[in-house]
């Protein structure tokens, strides 16, 4: 195992990339995990500790093939951050069992496949950290998004459940709940004035959050400062939750 080789999923993603970016100037070497090859192919053509690996997340036979590809490539992985995510805004009788699948599948399945294919070695060597990109939608609710906080809230107890599990084999694993970020997911209100403006004037920060920040926490959760960290869930909100 490497303690410097980190796995990021999603990594295409605003989150995700910055996540990769954060990783890759704290000096591991990072497996970018995502479905969108363009996406992968310019971010790591950025970043020379990084590698790309096409996969999708809600398929165990990709999952196991890109983390075969990423074992040769640079070695068993140290650190596994969960960052792959698709958002949903639908009232429950108008969502039909392809969308809630989609949303399952991709924030909540895809999270279990690759803790599956990964932990086994983080046991085995005793030692490992996992971090898991949920959302305070997982932790409050909100309003019609009934698939997106189930699956994240999740998510959530996942994180928990895995750290009372592993957490006497030596592996970390803890969570981030972000609140509203600038990224493409935002666009539901990002474009809209007024309901910004609102969102603004009702957040003690009174402004939207960045992805460097959510990269921030990752980060924060995988140094030997958070040694004493186990299953906790960071709400990286702006304050929203307070």
């Amino acid at each position: 195992m490497s303690s410097r080789v980190a796995v990021v999923t999603g990594a295409a993603g605003g989150i995700g990339a910055a996540i990769c970016r954060r990783l890759a100037a704290d000096g591991f070497t990072v497996a970018c995990v995502d479905l969108r090859e363009a996406g992968l192919a310019d971010l790591t053509s950025e970043l020379p500790a990084a590698r790309g690996y096409a996969a999708d997340l809600r398929d165990a036979t990709s999952v196991g093939r890109a983390a075969a590809s990423i074992r040769r490539d640079l070695g068993e992985p140290w650190l596994l951050v969960n960052a792959a995510g698709v958002f949903s805004i639908q009232l429950l009788p108008d969502l039909d069992e392809q969308e809630w699948d989609r949303v399952l599948d991709t924030n909540l399945k895809g999270p279990f496949l690759t803790c599956r294919e990964f932990l086994p070695a983080m046991i085995e060597a005793r030692d490992g950290c996992i971090v898991n990109i949920a959302s305070t939608a997982g932790v409050r609710g909100g309003r019609r998004r009934a698939a997106y906080c189930a699956s994240k809230g999740g998510l959530v107890l996942l994180t928990r459940s895995l750290a009372i599990d592993h957490g006497p084999d030596g592996v970390r694993v803890n969570c981030v709940c972000p609140g509203l970020i600038d990224t493409e997911m935002a666009d539901w209100i990002r474009h809209d004035e007024p309901a910004m403006a609102r969102f603004e004037a009702g957040t003690p920060t009174g402004r939207i959050g960045s992805p460097a920040e959510i990269a921030a926490a990752v980060a924060f959760l995988a140094s030997a400062d958070a040694s004493y960290l186990q299953g906790a869930v960071v709400m990286a909100d702006g304050g929203v939750t307070a």
